[in-house]
This record gives C-alpha cells, sequence and structure tokens, in this order.
C-alpha cells in the first residue's frame, strides 16, 4: 500500500515520496525497510534516529531530527492502531455450523452466525447476527449472546449468562460459573451454598483470556456497558 493510501485512509496529512510502498507495521526498534512505525512520545527520539523503517507516525508538530517519511496526526498512537487494521484483520471462522458441533434442537442462530469444531451449545441459548463461536466452546443452556460478539476458543458460558452486542470473551476464560458461597457449620464443616443469579455483560465487554466471572448467589453480577478486562483476572 503506497504511503498517501495509507493517508488518505488514516484521514491524515504525510510528507514524503507519495508512491513509498509499505507493506507492513512494526515497532521502531524492530522495522524493516517497507514497514511503518510510530512514535508517541520525543524521549522515544532516539529510536527514530535508528529506525529502519520506512515511514513513522508521528505527531502534527513534532521536529523530525532526520528527514524521514512520515504520517502527521493529534494522536499517533490512534492512528498506528487504525494502521495495524490496513495491514492485519484477526482469524474469522466461516458462516456455518462445524459437522463437529453439538447444538440443541431449540437454539435460535441469528444470520450470519459462525460455530466452530466441537462446540456445544445446550438448550434455550439465542445467538445472535454474525456472531462468531471458535472451537471447543461450551454454551449452557438459556444463555443470550448479542450481535457481532467473538468467543474464541476453550470458553465456557454458563447457564442464563445474558451477553450484549460487540463483545470479546478471549480463550479459556469462564463466565456465570458459581460464585464462592460456602456455609460454616457447627461440626466445622461447611454447607456449599447454591449461586441462583447470573452475569450480565453490557455491549462493548472484552473479557481477557482465563478470566472467571461469578454469578452471584441471588441477583447478578454485572458488568457495564465497554468495560474492557485483562487476562487472569477474578470477579
Amino acid at each position: 500500500m503506497q504511503l498517501q493510501e495509507i493517508a488518505q485512509q488514516l484521514g491524515c496529512a504525510y510528507e514524503g515520496d507519495p508512491t513509498l510502498e509499505i507493506h507492513g507495521v512494526a515497532s521502531l526498534a524492530e522495522a524493516r525497510p517497507g514497514e511503518l512505525s510510530f512514535l508517541s512520545e520525543a524521549r522515544y527520539l532516539p529510536l527514530l534516529e535508528q529506525t529502519q523503517a520506512s515511514a513513522v507516525i508521528v505527531e502534527e508538530s513534532l521536529v523530525l531530527p532526520r528527514p524521514i517519511a512520515c504520517l502527521r496526526g493529534k494522536d499517533p498512537r490512534l492512528l498506528f492502531a487504525q494502521a495495524i487494521e490496513l495491514f492485519y484483520q484477526p482469524y474469522r471462522l466461516p458462516v456455518g455450523i462445524h459437522p463437529t458441533a453439538v447444538i440443541d434442537p431449540s437454539v435460535e442462530l441469528g444470520e450470519g452466525v459462525a460455530i466452530g469444531p466441537h462446540v456445544v451449545v445446550m438448550e434455550g441459548v439465542k445467538i445472535g447476527d454474525y456472531t462468531q463461536i471458535h472451537p471447543n466452546v461450551t454454551i449452557y443452556p438459556h444463555v443470550r449472546i448479542g450481535s457481532r460478539c467473538q468467543l474464541f476458543a476453550n470458553c465456557v458460558i454458563h447457564e442464563r449468562t445474558e451477553i450484549g452486542d460487540d463483545c470479546l470473551i478471549h480463550s479459556g476464560a469462564v463466565i456465570g460459573d458459581d460464585g464462592f458461597g460456602h456455609i460454616p457449620l457447627p461440626d466445622g464443616s461447611w454447607r456449599r451454598m447454591l449461586q441462583a443469579g447470573r452475569v450480565v455483560l453490557e455491549d462493548g465487554v472484552e473479557v481477557g483470556s482465563n478470566t472467571t466471572i461469578d454469578r452471584a448467589a441471588v441477583g447478578e453480577t454485572r458488568i457495564g456497558r465497554g468495560t474492557k478486562i485483562d487476562n487472569l483476572v477474578q470477579i
């Protein structure tokens, strides 16, 4: 992709040869000729002097220490995030149901849903349009999943969980399992307290790999709209 095409796609100004060919993105330290990098802070200027990148994304008013093709904008990090999407798109499943998936007849699937190998979807589940369920996911009964979600490999969604639109559930996450409820008894033993609540993820929530979000004993555990949760978090 040419430098001028990238600038047009990102809606920013550029300096340098408009026909300069860029074929990928990289950090300043690791970039090679033909790659685009970015500089978010002036303290990284020494790296800019050493980089082999063919072009860099920089702040609008930054004075460069040497001639190099560049894209200029108010937020170089945001522009770089957008540039990555021009050269890389995450893997997406083909639309349809893999023959090894086990789908209860009562399940309601929206338009363009993709369900990968060895997925199990139990009774009463509803899955919205263009949602992708990656391999080995298990979805327990009466779960609601919105549109354009991604459930990556090996995650587990327990009964009555509600997931909004545009959510990302990364590999190994467990949503809606029992909370840790135990009652001490006079003889020193413990009685397990059933957890009858549910988990609700509002629209745009992202849950990292191997994170667990437990359901409450009663009521609900609610994760608000647009929340981003990292890997290995327990809620």
